[in-house]
């Protein structure tokens, strides 16, 4: 039976004990938390109808609210209520609602015994970063079953869930109101909601203006700014943290009622006291302040419950949030935490006892609901308007562009390409979207000029338009690509055009679009960064008192990407006891946001002033702005979102070109041109050569390429397709290869089928193919076909699925196709429509690949320096590159004080290493071209002082001893013992060691040193041994991350070839099912969530890489094996599957305890 209020009241008042949580562990505490008889930390006093029972007071407010014991019959508190003004009390008049209601008057909530119409006007979700405890939707899930006839969002200081709140209450059928509670500088608290699209407009500027006058997650919002920006606001008085509440409570009526004044000043009619009721001990006493004050001042009020979580139980997770926010324990905080558990949202129900003497304040809080009104489909956004030559129209100038681009393009020109350019111009015409494209021609052109690499991607590489104009690289008519996937004539979304941009020169991009189209109407879209599960464990578990190392521990064992799988496992370190209300909370955490960063590439450009439309606030980059809305919710307000992608891959291919230039006397390729037949690139991905190489190297594409064996571009489409999560998930993988490798028959449903889906061998694998499916089965149109694939991927049950079947078996039938034929055809696109890869988007990442390809076969030194110079990118580490560079003969050379640049270079003239042992059959050994290391690699070397050491040898000349370099450069004395750690110093012929003995004398001489009396003096240093290979390979990983020396295996070898452990190498030689053994550095490992728990494993030893699958019984058994070791030791069973070799993991070894093992069975 659920505890009635008057229940709960009497319970907290038997609990006159210490105030305080004193909870032994972090297992007490959660226990705790979860028990719904917990204890209030402050008790309430004055429920209706309670009588005589006697309640203490808070300890902590007893100075200025006495302490209340109510007589039998007397209304609480009236004998003596210190702090509260008195007289203010009696004086207030019964026409108000600072008065007990009568029975008559609760009668009048109440309409055939159903409860009050009741609005929640103060809630709090999850964007309030770590201030609230549920999801928007949660909230309004919880609303509908309460019956509220609205509720407002209220996140802190800004509108962060407010789009997806608003979409989500329209679809369910709840009236969404949209506000804020801003915090003031001077303390204040003030809920305000915007009553109409005016007060929307009054809210983004509010709230830019606010964010934008202080600094990165400190705003400032005074009064004074509230009052310049509240025309269509409605204000709310606020919590009791409110200054309103503070000094009410503090008995300073002058000072409450000269703030009721100057806030009635600013909002007039739009001014409500707020009313909250929470159970604390002087709730009733502080409410009929405010009323009295309320009632003084002519000014209505409301109730709301100030809400936190959706439901009752969301107090324990609201806690441990407050608790990462504050980095503090549950143990510690004390009153930095919410007194009890009150804050979930309630029902008229429930808050009708807590307001039983001001019943009118739940009425007005339903009324206030109903007149706020803001409707966010704000579609047709106007474009901002672009500068065209004199005599053209916007229209007119793109016409003339295009057809410039087509007798560039095609020579000569084609009958189809002409048409389809007819046919896209006249669609944009119509559309009004010429701008738009213009737009996009202009970035394009800006980075051309500036010789930054730029190309679209996306549907709008379906485009021909785009390909004229140059804004996508892909011909879409050779490629036979569909624009109707990007623009129909009556699309409701404005298209997408996503530009990738060389990521160093990203930057000069934004900045000129900013200077082009000012700051006031551009900014950056946000990326809400998310809590995942490891992040999430990390902080649950300092929250709850858990040790550092303790905490650590949990961290590592839980997987990165692992959204909501949180291993038992961790259960050994938690606790069993503690385990299931420690793992509930790590479950609903992940998933909350946890703060704004900017984008990877959403830019808003707008007509009107974007603060007018999107609040904004700094970013953590100076001098960035970002928007508080996402890109998700950009486009569902239907603002102009322009893609300026970083792509690292662009900035690769740019350094190749300009080093290719430097080092070789052949023309520089223009790599947007390259013939697309060249066998000897195909050969080196069907080889798996593709470590660096975009889009085709993960170890999921290392497994799926010697099964394709891609020999033609369309190879190389599919193949980027094809290894996602849809067609691994839908099952279109092996349909597709068994059909390549001939042992399954090509297969069509209808004949008319074959020329859609013969490219993909009769399996749908792209979004186009759906859409002509559907025009060429049901007659649909290419609009409609769309609109069917988007409504097929939104379809959440089957009910929906079927009211989409109907109509497209009329269709078919009007066809002649029969109504099985239609039905078979209908669900093989309703199976793909989720997941289908867009194959413009396809094609353009598979030129890239291709580019990047051809560079590592034809200029690999240039391409390895280039990939090292770009990290992080691409799915392995700097040393696994680095490795790879190797085995194509390619020396990696140590840094180099006189050699060195900031960056890697290429250096040209050493001799290679010949021995091709481990590398692929068809590597191009280079024996003439090599990586040197740049001082940027060096832990503790900061960029400024990298730069600095090229700067002062370019300045004086060449370095030539140890305590030169210090006396020429200000070093910190780290970086001058890892510069000798790693090897900058050899070239003076100097010994490591010794010159770690020297660092701290040496560091006295340089420029930065501030010298003591205290100095101590030199030393001679004693004899020291060389330092050994192993120990120079070790000290390489640890300070640059990349080994110039020996891979760490051949340190092993020795011992794991006693232990009949195999090279990577030997796999080749290896029958299948065999039993076998492997070693190596775990260098990938992943847990796709489409692999139903399998692990999959890449291991590196000299040779190269082994792939490993580790079946989920096997993962768990092994589990922290795999998470506290670098390196391990695989026995399983050997498979090999048309060209791919990979081993099946039985028991995982770590390999310091393997070869321990083994040298005392061996000893």
């Amino acid at each position: 039976m659920t505890e009635s209020v008057r229940d709960r009241a009497q319970r907290n008042a038997r609990d006159d004990g210490d105030h305080e949580r004193v909870l032994p562990d972090p297992a007490a505490q959660l226990a705790q938390h979860d028990r719904e008889d917990l204890r209030l930390d402050r008790e309430h006093h004055d429920i209706a109808h309670l009588g005589g029972v006697e309640i203490r007071p808070d300890t902590a407010n007893a100075e200025s609210l006495g302490q209340l014991v109510p007589p039998s019959g007397s209304r609480p508190g009236d004998e003596d209520r210190a702090g509260i003004d008195q007289s203010l009390l009696h004086e207030a008049t019964d026409h108000r609602l600072g008065h007990r209601a009568t029975a008559d008057e609760g009668d009048r909530l109440r309409v055939e015994g159903h409860p009050a119409q009741y609005a929640e006007l103060h809630a709090h979700s999850n964007y309030s970063f770590l201030d609230g405890a549920s999801h928007p939707e949660d909230l309004v899930d919880r609303a509908l079953e309460l019956g509220l006839e609205g509720l407002a969002l209220t996140d802190t200081n800004g509108l962060y869930g407010a789009v997806r709140f608003w979409n989500y209450a329209q679809e369910r059928g709840l009236h969404a109101v949209l506000g804020t509670e801003l915090k003031l500088v001077d303390g204040d608290h003030l809920v305000l909601l915007a009553q109409d699209n005016a007060g929307w407009t009054s809210l983004c500027r509010l709230i830019s203006r606010g964010q934008l006058a202080g600094e990165k997650e400190a705003p400032r919002f005074t009064l004074d700014l509230v009052r310049e920006h509240a025309e269509g606001i409605v204000c709310l008085t606020g919590c009791a943290r409110g200054v309103l509440s503070q000094t009410a409570r503090a008995g300073q009526t002058d000072a409450a009622r000269r703030h009721l004044a100057r806030l009635r000043e600013i909002f007039g009619n739009r001014l409500y006291v707020e009313l909250e009721h929470h159970l604390d001990a002087d709730d009733d006493l502080l409410g009929d302040a405010l009323c009295a004050l309320a009632d003084e001042a002519g000014v209505p009020i409301v109730a709301t419950n100030n809400v936190h979580y959706a439901r009752a139980d969301g107090r324990g997770l609201h806690d441990v949030l407050r608790c990462i926010d504050e980095g503090t324990t549950l143990a510690e905080a004390g009153h930095r935490l919410k007194p009890n558990g009150e804050y979930y949202l309630k029902g008229a129900a429930e808050l009708e006892p807590l307001f039983a003497r001001r019943p009118q304040a739940i009425a007005n809080a339903a009324a206030l609901a109903r007149e706020c009104n803001v409707d966010l489909r704000f579609r047709y956004q106007r474009l901002p308007g672009f500068a065209v030559p004199q005599g053209h129209t916007a229209f007119s100038f793109m016409y003339e562009l295009c057809h410039k681009g087509l007798a560039e393009r095609y020579q000569p020109v084609t009958a189809a390409a002409a048409r389809q350019l007819a046919r896209e111009l006249d669609v944009i015409e119509r559309t009004r979207l010429a701008e738009f494209f213009l737009i996009n021609w202009d970035i394009v052109r800006f980075c051309k000029e500036k010789g930054i690499p730029a190309q679209g991607r996306g549907s709008a590489a379906n485009s021909i338009v785009a390909y004229l104009l140059d804004i996508t690289k892909v011909d879409p008519i050779a490629h036979d690509l569909l624009f109707e996937r990007f623009l129909t004539e009556d699309a409701q979304t404005m298209p997408d055009i996503d530009l990738d941009i060389a990521t160093n020169d990203r930057e000069d991009v934004i900045q000129y679009v900013y200077s082009k189209y000012g700051a006031d109407y551009s900014a950056m879209v946000c990326n809400i960064v998310t809590y995942r599960a490891r992040s999430a464990t990390r902080e649950v578990a300092k929250a709850l008192g858990y040790s550092l190392e303790d905490v650590d521990r949990l961290a590592k064992m839980v997987d990165v990407h692992e959204a909501f799988d949180v291993p038992d496992a961790l259960a050994d370190i938690v606790g069993d006891e503690r385990w299931p209300h420690f793992r509930r909370l790590v479950v609903e955490i992940a998933g909350f946001p946890r703060h704004l960063s900017i984008h990877n590439g959403g830019m808003l450009i707008t007509a009107a002033p974007l603060i007018d439309t999107v609040p904004i606030e700094r970013a953590t980059m100076p001098g960035r702005v970002v928007c508080q809305f996402d890109k998700r919710d950009v486009e569902d307000l239907g603002l102009i979102k322009m893609d300026l992608l970083g792509l690292r891959t662009l900035s690769l291919v740019k350094d190749a070109r300009a080093m290719i230039a430097a080092h070789h006397d052949t023309a520089v390729p223009d790599l947007d041109r390259l013939p697309l037949d060249d066998a000897a690139v195909y050969d080196l991905l069907c080889e798996v050569d593709t470590i660096g190489v975009f889009q085709v190297e993960s170890r999921a594409q290392a497994q799926a390429l010697p099964r394709v064996r891609p020999r033609n571009f369309a190879d190389i489409v599919v193949e980027v397709a094809i290894i996602r999560p849809g067609p691994l998930q839908g099952n279109a993988v092996n349909p597709y290869i068994n059909r390549r490798q001939g042992r399954e028959p090509v297969t069509y449903l209808h004949p008319s089928l074959e020329p859609i889906l013969k490219e993909t061998l009769g399996v749908i694998l792209f979004q186009e193919q759906i859409l002509k499916v559907a025009m060429v089965i049901a007659g649909f149109s290419a609009a409609q076909g769309d609109k069917l694939r988007r409504a097929m991927s939104r379809a959440r049950s089957g009910a929906d699925m079927e009211r989409l079947r109907e109509p497209f078996a009329q269709g078919a039938a009007a066809n002649g196709v029969s109504r099985e034929i239609a039905d078979q055809v209908f669900k093989q696109i309703a199976g793909f429509a989720d997941f289908g890869f867009c194959k413009s988007h396809a094609a353009a990442f598979a030129l890239v690949a291709y580019q990047t390809a051809w560079l590592k076969l034809y200029y690999p030194a240039e391409f390895f320096v280039a990939l090292l110079n770009n990290q992080p990118m691409g799915f392995y580490s700097p040393a696994v590159c680095a490795g790879d560079a190797k085995r194509h003969g390619i020396r990696m050379l140590p840094v180099d004080m006189n050699r060195s640049q900031v960056k890697a270079v290429v250096e040209v003239g050493e001799t290679g290493d010949d021995r091709t042992q481990g590398a692929l059959a068809r590597a191009r050994i280079c024996r003439t071209h090599h990586v040197r290391l740049g001082f940027g690699t060096v832990d503790s070397l900061g960029e400024d002082e990298a730069k600095a050491i090229v700067a002062e040898r370019e300045r004086g000349g060449a370095y030539h001893s140890f305590e030169e370099v210090a006396r020429r450069v200000a070093l910190k004395e780290q970086a001058l013992r890892n510069l000798a750690l790693v090897g900058a110093f050899d070239s003076f012929g100097e010994e490591r060691r010794a010159l770690l003995w020297r660092a701290r004398d040496a560091h006295r001489l340089s420029p930065g040193f501030t010298r003591t009396s205290l100095a101590i003096p030199p030393g001679e240093a004693p004899p020291l041994p060389p330092i050994t290979e192993r120990d120079r390979a070790a000290l390489d990983y640890r300070i640059t991350g990349i080994p110039t020396g020996s891979q760490a295996m051949r340190f092993y070898r020795d011992e794991l070839q006693r232990g009949s452990v195999l090279r990577s190498s030997a796999l080749n030689q290896g029958r299948d099912g065999a039993r076998i053994r492997v070693a190596g550095a775990m260098v990938v490992k992943q847990r796709p969530g489409t692999a139903k728990g399998f692990v999959f494993l890449s291991l590196e030893d000299e040779d190269g890489l082994s792939n490993i699958i580790v079946r989920p019984n096997i993962y768990a058994q092994f589990k922290r094996v795999i998470a506290e070791n670098d390196a391990v030791v695989i026995e399983g069973r050997l498979q090999r599957q048309d060209g791919v070799i990979r081993v099946l993991a039985e028991t995982i070894t770590g390999i310091e305890l393997f070869v321990k093992i083994h040298a005392h069975m061996w000893g």
